[in-house]
């Protein structure tokens, strides 16, 4: 599906962008998989880098850790995007073109063609990082056997395509109507600067103008927002990610007081403890333990069990560790690249 919500804009869904959004998902260390192992379990995840050994250890090379077979629907509309005919197009495509667009546009043409017949400047485009392939040697294994590359990524389609994943994605495409009309609302409120802005998590230039934008929710993104962009933007959006990230920052907001990071440090060295024992511990009254449990409960940092007349509260370790990942994946999403630069 596809519609013109604006002039300009587009919005649109087609479920065979989630399959690659799964691939990177399962195989690549960099990227978020937690809803991966929420649907399918870690015994199955480790199967199938297992069967895929191959695959796993090239995609760990690449940034968007194999995001990157998505630079190509550039000129391939992603809304009608369908597995096989994707495969076939980026097959046929003339080598300097199917390099330049896996390089993510970041080099010119005419170094992209100059990189193909010289080995020196093809690794100078990856040390001025202009490639999205962080090793040399898995670069040229991917420009000289293309094919052997494609039958690797595309074989392993078949074996995520599980009756739990296919659960998973019906649920949610229930929800795509109301994404839309979301969509909508924030650029009837919003300038299209601002919107894409909010989604991809960083201020874009003033002078940043396409011929067309199209929004695409994806639900299983490992990340919260890949943009794909030349003439015109694509911009994938997993919702999903989105609340992570908001979640991680209502936990910011609270735990940035003083008594409360003491209360969750106390409660991190007892396991448990009731409103009396943790107003004795930090010295407060029994009324300001309150206000502040109040705050890490709703924020989902610690957890309440009542027992009886009293409220027992323990660290909600689940949420801790998917706020750190999240703050993880926010700071230190491109460290591999950065250490590549120095």
């Amino acid at each position: 599906m596809k519609t013109n919500i604006k002039e300009q804009i587009y919005f649109a869904y087609n479920r065979e962008m989630e399959y690659f959004a799964v691939i990177g998902g399962i195989f690549a260390e960099n990227l978020d998989g937690r809803l991966c192992r929420e649907i399918y379990g870690e015994d199955f995840i480790l199967r199938i880098r297992k069967k895929h050994r191959e695959l796993y250890e090239v995609l760990n090379t690449m940034l968007l850790g194999g995001l990157e077979l998505l630079e190509f629907i550039m000129n391939y509309d992603p809304a009608t995007l369908d597995i096989d005919g994707y495969r076939a197009y980026v097959e046929q495509l003339p080598q300097a073109d199917f390099a330049y667009q896996l390089f993510g546009y970041r080099a010119t043409m005419q170094e992209v063609e100059a990189a193909l017949c010289d080995d020196e400047k093809l690794s100078e485009l990856l040390d001025q990082g202009k490639c999205q392939v962080k090793s040399f040697v898995t670069l040229k294994r991917i420009l000289n056997h293309r094919k052997e590359f494609l039958d690797l990524y595309f074989a392993c389609l078949d074996d995520i395509r599980t009756p739990e994943l296919e659960a998973y994605l019906d649920s949610y495409e229930k929800m795509i109507p109301m994404l839309q009309k979301d969509m909508e609302q924030s650029l009837n409120e919003h300038d299209l600067l601002e919107v894409t802005s909010r989604i991809v998590g960083k201020c874009l230039p003033i002078d940043w103008v396409y011929e067309n934008n199209l929004f695409m929710p994806v639900c299983m993104l490992p990340r919260n927002a890949v943009t794909y962009y030349e003439k015109n933007q694509i911009v994938l959006y997993s919702m999903n990610r989105m609340v992570s990230r908001k979640k991680a920052l209502d936990i910011l907001k609270v735990v940035s007081d003083e008594t409360r990071i003491q209360i969750v440090d106390l409660l991190s060295e007892s396991g448990t403890a009731n409103g009396k024992k943790i107003a004795k511990w930090a010295r407060l009254a029994p009324s300001t333990v309150s206000h502040h449990m109040e705050q890490l409960v709703e924020c989902g940092i610690v957890k309440e069990v009542k027992i009886g007349t009293s409220k027992e509260y323990s660290i909600d370790y689940e949420n801790g560790e998917n706020f750190l990942m999240e703050l993880e994946g926010i700071i230190l999403k491109n460290k591999e690249h950065k250490h590549s630069l120095l």
